[in-house]
């Protein structure tokens, strides 16, 4: 569920890309006002601050989990282990 939602906000964010690239190559139409790029814009930035917020919370509830190679006390523990069984060969 959680990949869905974080595939979801990224093709959402994909989505709006592509619409404030639209508004910028096209030409404003008689009476039409070019706020559709900034809207387009701000859009990008709410789904990222969503995105960012819902990444932070899943962390937080244990949804997604680190790597080890992102976790030092994992990793660090995990080098730890390696040194004490190659100096217990030797």
């Amino acid at each position: 569920m959680t990949k869905l939602i974080i595939a979801a906000l990224l093709i959402a964010m994909i989505a709006s890309l592509g619409v404030g690239l639209y508004h910028l190559l096209s030409a404003p139409k008689a009476g039409e006002s070019s706020d559709s790029l900034y809207k387009s814009l701000r859009l990008r930035i709410g789904i990222w601050v969503v995105l960012f917020a819902f990444l932070l919370l899943a962390l937080k509830m244990e949804w997604i989990k680190p790597s080890n190679s992102v976790h030092p006390a994992n990793f660090n523990a995990e080098q730890q282990k390696r040194i004490e069984k190659a100096e217990s060969e030797n």
